[in-house]
């Protein structure tokens, strides 16, 4: 398994530098969460520190934009190594621009079975994203009979709701009250737990309320080929200590005594649970 980290600044990229195998650049004109990271620059310093380079393009593409990912298909497909998305719509794009093979095309929720996987591989795309909402005897099931390189997340911030309303404005226009857009936290009335989340140009969008972590799994899912660390909201040097774990998990020394003193508000999400749905009752 290697590691592809979420990075989101130029300063977060200098002070992971020396823990990272592959960076996800997350730029505005391209990704669906973002800061401030120079593109350019960042692109410049992997190369010279060796990092592979993911560029993230997963926001969702309309016909208005399209052809804003069209041009950094083809200004970057010789710079980085592959692009994250998320929008069937631009898996097509790169098909007729014939860069399928760069794609790391990540549907979130819905690659949950083999069958969905093998359709998916038969575009040809380097890697395809495993749903964090199945079990995972059913990601190890996938992967064991995957025939396409897979993406899975095991650590970090875990994506639970994206719309392209921007919610917190409406709000602030109903209420008639200036609302924070970044670095918020939302709860609903019947639930107790508190979700961050932002408000950006692409709409809203809201995480769940814990750190997913399959540290200790890590053995288990280490035939998967590429392990999506997300470094949103934590700390460059908390990060630092969880990528060092990491990779010594991957080499065989579980260090589970001190990720346990960084003290993260961590959850194994679905890994050992199913996802239930409950009819609602009919009322006569």
């Amino acid at each position: 398994m290697r590691l592809i980290t979420s990075i989101y600044t130029m300063e977060q990229l200098n002070n992971l530098a020396a823990y990272l195998d592959m960076a996800l650049l997350e730029c505005k004109d391209t990704s669906l969460n973002y800061k401030d990271l120079d593109l350019a620059l960042a692109i410049d310093f992997c190369k010279k520190n060796h990092i592979d380079i993911v560029l993230s393009m997963d926001k969702i593409y309309e016909p208005t934009n399209i052809d804003i990912a069209k041009e950094y298909f083809i200004k970057y497909k010789d710079f980085v190594q592959y692009f994250y998305v998320t929008d069937l719509g631009l898996c097509n794009l790169a098909i007729k621009l014939n860069i399928e093979d760069k794609i790391i095309f990540d549907p979130k929720t819905m690659i949950t079975n083999s069958l969905d996987f093998n359709s998916y591989q038969a575009f040809g795309f380097h890697a395809l994203g495993i749903s964090s909402e199945i079990t995972l005897k059913d990601v190890l099931n996938i992967n064991e009979k995957a025939q396409t390189n897979a993406f899975y997340q095991v650590f970090g911030e875990r994506l639970m709701f994206y719309s392209k309303r921007k919610l917190i404005s409406l709000y602030s226009i109903k209420n008639n009250t200036e609302y924070p857009k970044h670095d918020v936290y939302f709860k609903e009335a019947t639930r107790k737990d508190y979700f961050p989340g932002e408000e950006n140009i692409n709409g809203t969008i809201i995480y769940r309320s814990y750190l997913i972590s399959y540290l200790e799994e890590l053995n288990e899912l280490k035939g998967i080929a590429y392990g999506f660390m997300e470094s949103y909201r934590v700390s460059d040097s908390i990060m630092a200590s969880v990528l060092k774990i990491y990779k010594e998990a991957l080499n065989g020394n579980l260090m589970l005594k001190e990720f346990n003193a960084l003290n993260l508000n961590t959850n194994k999400g679905f890994a050992y649970k199913d996802s239930v749905y409950q009819k609602e009752e009919l009322k006569l």
